[in-house]
């Protein structure tokens, strides 16, 4: 089972390396369009990262943030992708898999969670609706 604080630490790793992907993306300037989805997202994931965040601090816990190795890592790869294919529907695909990634970690974490916390259960669901939400409005561009 997992607790109170592994749960939170996982949304706000999860948020956290939303904003990564989609910063990523962005530094390669794609079009309005798309330009214009990403930034909603990564509005998204800085709040549920926001609340995560004042919600462990709530409990007394300590923030743990994503390696930064991880994150160059999902920096040179973006990269790598956008100079092979800067295209909005290859930025789609890249930007589906990570929601896909998301969004099936979210729901084995919710399956393994304690559900102790009526909010932190309900903030776990918004996560999970977020990340539904980002490969629903990113298949429009495929």
């Amino acid at each position: 089972m997992i607790n109170d604080v592994e749960m939170l630490t996982y949304i706000l790793q999860n948020a956290e390396m939303g904003c990564q992907g989609v910063n990523s993306v962005r530094r390669s300037k794609p079009s309005q369009g798309v330009d214009l989805v990403l930034c909603r997202q990564l509005a998204r994931y800085g709040k549920i990262y926001s609340t995560a965040g004042s919600m462990l601090k709530g409990l007394g816990a300590e923030l743990h943030r994503v390696n930064p190795v991880a994150k160059a890592m999902t920096n040179l790869a973006a990269g790598r992708d956008l100079k092979r294919d800067p295209s909005p529907s290859h930025i789609a695909e890249m930007m589906i898999k990570g929601n896909t990634m998301g969004v099936n970690k979210i729901a084995q974490h919710l399956r393994d969670y304690d559900r102790t916390d009526p909010n932190i259960t309900l903030l776990a669901k918004k996560m999970l609706d977020v990340e539904q939400e980002h490969i629903k409005e990113l298949r429009a561009f495929l």
